[in-house]
């Protein structure tokens, strides 16, 4: 797993010292343990960039010195794995399309909204999070995000770090809610326990940081992490507890 559980660094390049300010609040608003690296054009972006590598970068693409597209360019080219936050007007989807399709590179239309920047930083640090052959890595959530759809197939195992989830069903195209899973719970388990398709969805209600486990790997994480593995149990009984208190209620 990628050092994102310890510290997330962004580094803000904006022309407008307003907008720096109001990005630096929303960032330390909705990301736990950011730093965060400002600098006023393309030239100052890059000396920043090569002395603390960040993990998130975000441009203002009316930069002067050194252009947003050109940073952008050198950022790519470098070994370090960095996600990059294009604002612009008018949008140009033609560029860095590749890099676009993995989440890499995110180009945000002006004026700017809080919704789509947090979900466009979201984006890429799940980007920066995710490691081939790693049998965990972080995974993060805006609020009001899907992470689990009723139906699918049980591919992972979560733990919640940080945040609220609520579990729910659709019935006649009502929503029933089932619970809330908090940081410290196990969400999803139990489609690997039984080996059947997801029974409910699972949706943020707050920003959310967890640890996903690929099913395949959730025995040899659970053995490695004794921690973890009072975590699952807690989890367990605790769902154990919620549904003899259902039945109890019904039958009184």
């Amino acid at each position: 797993m990628s050092d994102l559980e310890n510290k997330k660094v962004f580094l803000i390049a904006s022309s407008t010292p307003k907008e720096i300010e109001a990005l630096e609040n929303l960032i330390k608003n909705h990301f736990q343990n950011a730093t965060i690296f400002t600098a006023t054009d393309g030239v100052e972006a890059l000396f920043k960039s090569e002395n603390v590598t960040p993990h998130v970068v975000f441009l203002d693409t009316n930069l002067q010195k050194l252009s947003a597209f050109d940073l952008t360019e050198k950022i790519l080219h470098r070994k370090e794995r960095i996600a990059v936050v294009l604002s612009t007007e008018p949008f140009e989807p033609e560029r860095f399309v590749d890099q676009v399709v993995t989440g890499q590179v995110q180009f945000l239309e002006r004026p700017l909204k809080e919704g789509a920047l947090v979900k466009a930083f979201t984006r890429a640090l799940n980007w920066i999070s995710y490691v081939e052959n790693s049998h965990y890595h972080l995974r993060f959530l805006a609020a009001n995000e899907i992470l689990i759809r009723q139906g699918d197939k049980g591919d992972f195992i979560y733990l919640v770090k940080s945040g609220k989830l609520k579990a729910y069903r659709e019935e006649q195209g009502q929503e029933v809610l089932l619970g809330h899973i908090q940081a410290g719970e196990f969400v999803g388990e139990m489609s690997y326990i039984n080996g059947e398709a997801r029974s409910a969805f699972v949706m943020s209600v707050t920003d959310c940081e967890l640890i996903e486990i690929p099913s395949s790997y959730f025995d040899v994480v659970l053995f490695s992490k004794p921690a973890w593995s009072k975590a699952l149990v807690k989890t367990l009984s605790q769902r154990l507890k919620n549904s003899n208190e259902e039945k109890t209620v019904k039958v009184e």
